[in-house]
C-alpha cells in the first residue's frame, strides 16, 4: 500500500520535474549562445545581420535526446518562424493562424507568455519530432531574447514521460510484488513451524500426562 499510495506517485511528480527541470535548463543555455553572438556584434566583430545567419545555422543543427532528435525553434514576436529542424515550410511565415488539433494558437500563447513573463512552460500537441504523421501532447520551455525579439523554445513529449513513469512503475510493482512474496514465505515457515512446535507441545503434554497416569 505504501509504495502504491506514496511511492509511486511522488516518483512519478519527481520525473516529472526533472523532466521540467531539464528543458528549462537546455534553453537557458541555448538563450546563451544567442547572448554571446550578441557579444560579437555588441564588440563590432559581427553585424547583426551576420551574427542572426550564424545563429540560425547553429540552431538548424543544435540536436540533443538518446536519438539526438531532440531540437530547438526559434520564432519571433510577430510571429513568425526564425527556424524550425523539422519544419522548413513554416520559416519566414506568420504562424498567429496556427493551431494545435485541439484549437490552442500555440505560437500566440508563446509570445504571450515571453512578453508577460519573459519564460515559462506551455503545454499543447505537436508532430513527434521529424514524424509529421504523429502529433502528440508536448510540454515546452520558451523564452525571449530580448535583444532580437527572438523566442527559443525546446519541449518534451509527455507520452516520453508518461513510458519512464510506466517502466518505474513496473519496476516498484516487481520489487513489492517479491517483497510481498518473501513476506508471505517467511510469515508462512513461522506459521508452520509455530505449528509443529504447538503440535510437539501438545503431544510432551499428553505424554506426561499419560505417564502421570501409570
Amino acid at each position: 500500500v505504501a509504495i502504491f499510495v506514496v511511492l509511486i506517485p511522488a516518483t512519478e511528480r519527481s520525473l516529472m520535474e526533472r523532466k521540467r527541470e531539464m528543458v528549462h535548463e537546455l534553453t537557458v543555455s541555448a538563450w546563451n549562445i544567442l547572448a554571446s553572438f550578441e557579444q560579437e556584434v555588441q564588440e563590432g566583430r559581427l553585424t547583426r545581420d551576420q551574427a542572426q545567419v550564424e545563429a540560425i545555422r547553429q540552431f538548424r543543427n543544435l540536436h540533443y535526446g538518446p536519438h539526438l532528435k531532440d531540437y530547438f525553434w526559434i520564432n519571433d514576436l510577430e510571429p513568425r518562424m526564425v527556424v524550425h529542424p523539422y519544419r522548413h515550410d513554416l520559416e519566414g511565415q506568420p504562424l498567429a493562424d496556427l493551431r494545435d488539433p485541439t484549437g490552442k494558437r500555440v505560437f500566440v500563447e508563446f509570445v504571450a507568455l515571453a512578453r508577460a513573463r519573459g519564460e515559462g512552460f506551455v503545454e499543447y500537441r505537436w508532430q513527434w519530432m521529424d514524424d509529421p504523421r504523429r502529433v502528440v501532447p508536448k510540454l515546452s520551455y520558451v523564452k525571449l531574447f530580448e535583444p532580437w525579439g527572438w523566442i527559443i523554445g525546446t519541449g518534451i513529449y509527455l507520452e516520453d514521460v508518461r513510458h519512464d513513469i510506466r517502466q518505474v512503475t513496473h519496476r516498484l510493482a516487481a520489487i513489492s510484488s517479491l517483497i510481498l512474496a518473501l513476506i508471505t514465505g517467511l510469515v508462512g515457515v513461522i506459521l508452520y513451524h509455530g505449528f509443529r512446535t504447538e503440535k510437539a507441545r501438545r503431544e510432551n503434554r499428553m505424554a506426561a500426562a499419560t505417564l502421570a497416569e501409570l
